[in-house]
């Protein structure tokens, strides 16, 4: 068979409120197993004849494949009756953790989506930061055959990082896809770099790797905000030593976001940068000249590059916790989440049984 069609159809279906939704939703692909089970007893599910999956009443056949305690796939098949379609709402809904706020689409993505699929073959739909393969076949009433994972990126697709923090052997790597006028980058300097630098790295397993990844087409200072930050840790590189040099780039990036109103809409906003620099506490000895140059333009588009080409990635911030989506950056527990799962993915995966 042919690599998967990729479609985005589903990639619309996250809503503002779904981070309490899956605080809500304690089944998900990274927790146990049984979790997931628990929140699809209503369709009272019964052993399959071959003992390695559940048969819901209304005759879909489904199973959990687990791995180190973790369900780590979900998948199933049967008649694309409504009532089966309802089920495969469910069904996602528990393995993505989001609950009804995604159970009700991805029904709907089945009603009315399915008939352009039949005969295709396996065809990998986003919801969110999972895929779903589905292969649907032809009949009175198409069957489809479904298999429901999260989406995982390869370590070296990311290519190099811009900044690191923590040890170079780190078991974990959390990467950060960041443009510094985006507001929501900045709600993630806020909220979710605490809880990387005061829950995560303390570990010692944890390493944070930074990439520039500037929405130019939204945010017309978002590049030069880059280079500028490129050019402050440079000249601390240079005038000190490497670690003054990583020191003033983070000091710098958290000026910066913390005064991105101030910045974010000027025409040149150089001579505020070098404002909020010497606010914070840094030479600015140099900076000028740096980015009037254009010395770290090829840097940061070459890192705009990887992450809009290779990665296709869209928004900003975007997470990772080592090839994994993080869903919610604000909440510890899914950090931790997926770092069971990455742990998970590199063993060998099981049928839950009934």
């Amino acid at each position: 068979m042919s690599a998967p069609t990729a479609i985005r159809v589903l990639a619309l279906l996250l809503v503002s409120s779904f981070a309490p939704l899956r605080g809500v939703a304690l089944a998900q692909i990274g927790e146990p197993p049984t979790t997931i089970l628990a929140a699809l007893e209503d369709y009272q599910l019964t052993p399959a004849e071959d003992g390695a999956g559940f048969v819901t009443a209304s005759g879909f056949e489904f199973g959990v494949l687990a791995s180190e305690g973790v369900a780590v796939e979900v998948n199933g098949a049967g008649l694309l009756t409504d009532a089966n379609v309802r089920f495969l709402g469910a069904m996602v809904g528990a393995a993505t953790g989001y609950g009804e706020g995604i159970a009700a689409p991805v029904a709907d993505f089945f009603r009315t989506r399915a008939s352009e699929l039949v005969g295709v073959g396996e065809v990998a739909v986003e919801v969110m930061e999972y895929l779903m393969y589905v292969d649907v076949s032809a009949g009175v009433i198409p069957e489809a055959t479904v298999r429901f994972v999260a989406q995982y990126v390869d370590a070296d697709r990311f290519g190099p990082p811009a900044h690191v923090l923590g040890p170079a052997d780190a078991q974990h790597v959390v990467r950060l896809f960041t443009d510094l006028q985006c507001p929501y980058c900045a709600q993630f300097e806020a909220v979710g770099m605490p809880i990387v630098q005061n829950e995560l790295l303390p570990r010692g397993d944890v390493r944070l790797e930074l990439y520039h990844f500037p929405l130019k087409s939204i945010h017309p200072n978002a590049t030069v905000a880059a280079e500028a930050s490129e050019c402050m840790a440079a000249l601390a590189r240079e005038r000190i030593d490497f670690v003054a040099g990583e020191a003033a780039f983070w000091t710098f990036q958290n000026a910066l976001f913390t005064n991105q109103d101030s910045w974010a809409s000027r025409p040149d906003p150089l001579p505020l940068f070098i404002g909020i620099a010497e606010d914070a506490g840094l030479s600015t000895e140099g900076l000028s000249e740096c980015v009037r140059s254009g010395r770290y333009g090829a840097v940061v588009e070459e890192s705009y590059r990887v992450a809009a080409q290779d990665l296709r990635l869209t928004g900003t911030p975007t997470v990772f916790l080592d090839g994994l989506k993080v869903g919610d950056y604000r909440d510890l527990n899914d950090y931790l989440r997926l770092m069971r799962l990455s742990s998970a993915l590199a063993g060998e995966a099981e049928p839950v049984h009934p």
